[in-house]
């Protein structure tokens, strides 16, 4: 099976951990013996990327520039934009299925595709926001994004989600019916694992963007409720990049917590497992996620994770098992749960069950075999016309 796979999320030479879990998905792929091409779709005037071509772990990427205005004034026309781009490039008749990473605009220029080359397509939806609406939310033109979202949904042969929640967001406008699949994310649980190390302090970890859904300021909140209480063998160690950055160290100095949080800015892959590996529990309070493959990470690595109901992660661990759930945006909650995390018992034990869940059912070969069962669904219901 012949598979070509459109993403605006994947790495670039100047960015390789962007996008890395369509890049571990890709990889996951090949390997249940699917011949897979990547492109990635690059706005015109984004000089992030200096090659049309580009090998990375074994996958050779194209890189495919098309007309997209900068912001979002456009935005609703760019799947229009990339299928003219791609037609002058690519050969659609010889791919069995079109893989589209969003909506927008790979989705839409897929529906394109798929119209005039009579080739099935499957959207494959990574975030809560399905629709866009939270993004655009203040441009005028953010109906006509939300309806060309819609059709690129409801004439997709197939819509698989990260977490069940992506679906049940997308039907609350378009009816899926029985074309909607979940196909968790997952985690190379043979890079990601446990490392034997002893803390004198009990080490948190969070990896996330420095943006508002992801809740570093309530975690540093959190860390501040434990210092006053007594708690003073404790570290945070903060990894991502973000506009909120030095709005955040800011809060660490105003509240006095310049020995107890650091910062560490964008780093190697390789480098956040360490990191990791050498922490004793992955803290993420995100109130907007679809699933979270860092989540995943941790866990395979051994440790106990925090993150909150009503996002994709609620889906995989339970609440006192292999980690603790909260409320959105509940600072008491989660004031709590890091607290119960300081017993180095309790860590180990919720650790070891993080890891075997993984193990078990969320690997990125699991995820592939679901996308693989999807890819042959579709397939077969278009050589039988359905």
């Amino acid at each position: 099976m012949k598979v070509l796979f459109l993403t605006g999320m994947y790495p670039t030479p100047k960015y390789p951990q962007k996008g890395i879990f369509c890049h571990e998905q890709v990889k996951a792929l090949k390997q249940q013996n699917i011949d897979v091409d990547v492109v990635v779709p690059m706005p015109f005037y984004d000089n992030e990327v200096k090659c049309k071509e580009w090998t990375f772990e074994g996958v050779s990427i194209s890189y495919i520039k098309f007309f997209k205005l900068p912001r979002a004034y456009d935005f609703h026309k760019t799947g229009k934009n990339l299928f003219r781009a791609l037609k002058r490039k690519i050969d659609f008749t010889k791919y069995d299925v079109i893989h589209a990473d969003s909506a927008l605009p790979t989705g839409y220029a897929s529906m394109l595709a798929s119209k005039k080359c009579d080739i099935p397509y499957v959207v494959h939806v990574h975030g809560l926001d399905v629709f866009l609406e939270k993004s655009y939310k203040d441009y005028k033109n953010k109906n006509k994004i939300v309806r060309a979202c819609a059709l690129a949904y409801e004439n997709a042969s197939a819509v698989v989600g990260v977490s069940d929640k992506t679906l049940q967001n997308i039907e609350k406008r378009v009816e899926l019916q029985n074309k909607k699949f979940v196909a968790f994310n997952g985690v190379d649980d043979k890079k990601f694992v446990p490392v034997e190390h002893e803390n004198d302090k009990t080490q948190f970890i969070s990896v996330g963007n420095l943006i508002p859904l992801k809740a570093h300021d309530y975690t540093i909140r959190a860390v501040k409720s434990l210092v006053d209480k007594g708690f003073n063998n404790i570290h945070l160690d903060i990894v991502g990049r973000g506009y909120l950055e030095e709005e955040l160290k800011e809060l660490v100095k105003e509240l006095d917590l310049i020995n107890y949080v650091s910062f560490y800015g964008y780093i190697p892959y390789d480098k956040v497992r360490d990191m990791m590996q050498k922490s004793d529990a992955f803290i993420l309070p995100s109130y907007y996620e679809a699933l979270g493959c860092v989540y995943l990470e941790a866990m395979a690595c051994g440790l106990p994770v925090v993150g909150c109901y009503e996002n994709g992660i609620d889906e995989v661990y339970e609440d006192g098992k292999e980690g603790f759930l909260i409320e959105n945006k509940n600072q008491e909650q989660l004031n709590l749960a890091m607290e119960r995390l300081l017993d180095k018992n309790l860590c180990k034990t919720m650790g070891e069950k993080a890891r075997q869940l993984v193990e078990g059912k969320f690997t990125w070969l699991d995820s592939a075999r679901s996308v693989k069962d999807v890819y042959k669904k579709v397939v077969k219901g278009s050589e039988n016309g359905i």
